[in-house]
């Protein structure tokens, strides 16, 4: 195109030589020799002048070009710098993560081997008489199977569905630790814990198994943050200067586990702990973690109480639940009869407390609990505990969902 447009130029300015040649002739200012040749001047003046203003135009158009390619060449160097600032950014966060994983890796197994330090060495107080030494039965262990079997890791965990109600489908799960001897015989919580309580070793053992239940709680959600697991404390662990502030700052560096772990404590337990304890459960709730009330046998709550300690989930046997409501005992501080069996549960999750009917074991039973409007249940009827593969503890690549 812009060559047709020069070629039309050119003709434009030949055609007005050739007309101011023929108006000097035709008007005899000239001759006629003469007259072409001021034509062909006025030809090459114009030419001159037409090329003279192109060539301005594209010096123009050219130090417009250089000006851009000048500020975006300015632009490049500040997105690259940019671009290195948050490079170097990412490097820092990245090491500091590296950093920060390693001292919790380190911190883990610091604990960890406190722990298994504490339950593997006798300390002056425990007396030889204290640890019983016979023979290991079916129905009880001595305190070294239990020492090894926890020095080994052989420790199991299992799952129990709690499911929502009607629809029965699993929106949590209570787990329940195992120990394993020698030989993988599953030793009963009946057997090792009255060896580790006649070994005056109890604390030591629950703590461990704590300890290893958020180990094992951790893999598991690794990959799936929707599961939320009930994991069991006891009171001593709670009160326990020496390990609670390890494990305290333990669970603080693994804060995400907060919408996955509910630690479960029983009534009694909870009515009867100390002000240590009752410290350091609202320091575990300032992190986001929750806590559920397990074999509750008085109905009778203080739920302004619960609330305050961070109580969010309350299990009630079903059928004690039920006796409860049709015997007008008092509910959540009310008195009986205050309240319709159908308002139950919305009196306690105007607290912010979630009614649980647990140990419900037939469908008959079920029957008269869905019409308590609940919203969650447990028991066998729903799925007896499962033990977790060791491939899912490996890998922590498929729910827990999936396998219990």
């Amino acid at each position: 195109m812009p060559r047709a447009s020069d070629i039309l130029i050119v003709l434009t300015y030949a055609m007005i030589a050739v007309v101011a040649a023929l108006g000097f002739e035709y008007l005899g200012l000239m001759s006629t020799s003469f007259a072409w040749l001021m034509g062909a001047m006025v030809f090459l003046v114009a030419g001159q002048a037409h090329s003279a203003a192109a060539r301005a135009h594209e010096r123009k158009a050219f130090e417009t070009e250089i000006e851009k390619l000048k500020a975006s060449n300015l632009d490049l160097v500040e997105e690259f710098a940019a671009a290195q600032n948050r490079l170097d950014a990412i490097t820092d966060e990245i090491r500091s993560e590296a950093v920060e994983r390693d001292n919790a890796l380190v911190h883990e197994v610091k604990v960890l081997e406190d722990l298994v330090r504490r339950v593997g060495t006798d300390g002056p107080e425990r007396s030889e008489a204290m640890v019983p030494t016979g023979p290991t039965s079916s129905t009880s262990v001595d305190i070294e199977t239990v020492r090894e079997a926890l020095s080994a890791n052989r420790v199991d965990l299992y799952l129990q569905p709690i499911v929502s109600l009607p629809q029965r489908r699993t929106y949590f799960y209570e787990s329940f630790t195992r120990l394993r001897d020698a030989t993988g015989r599953v030793l009963s919580p009946a057997a090792f814990i009255g060896a580790a309580e006649q070994a005056g070793l109890m604390t030591e053992v629950d703590n461990l198994l704590l300890f290893r239940c958020v180990q094992i709680v951790k893999r598991l959600t690794k990959q799936d943050r929707r599961v939320a697991i009930f994991c069991n404390i006891s009171v001593d662990s709670l009160a326990d200067e020496t390990f609670f502030p390890t494990f305290l700052d333990f669970i603080r560096q693994h804060s995400e586990l907060a919408g996955s772990l509910i630690f479960e404590i029983p009534q009694t337990a909870f009515d009867e702990r100390n002000a240590i304890a009752a410290r350091n459960m609202s320091r575990m709730v300032d992190f986001g973690f929750r806590f559920s009330l397990d074999q509750v046998t008085d109905v009778n709550v203080n739920l302004e109480e619960l609330e305050s300690a961070g109580i969010r989930f309350v299990k009630i046997k079903g059928e004690r639940l039920i006796q409860a409501i049709n015997g007008f005992e008092p509910i959540g501080g009310l008195e009986g009869g205050a309240l319709a069996s159908e308002d139950v549960a919305g009196h306690f999750a105007r607290y912010g407390v979630d009614l649980i009917a647990e140990k419900v074991e037939d469908e008959a039973t079920i029957v008269e609990i869905l019409e308590l409007d609940l919203a969650y249940g447990q028991g066998h009827l729903f799925g007896e505990p499962r033990p977790v593969r060791d491939e899912i503890l490996e890998t922590a690549n498929e729910a827990p969902r999936m396998t219990a």
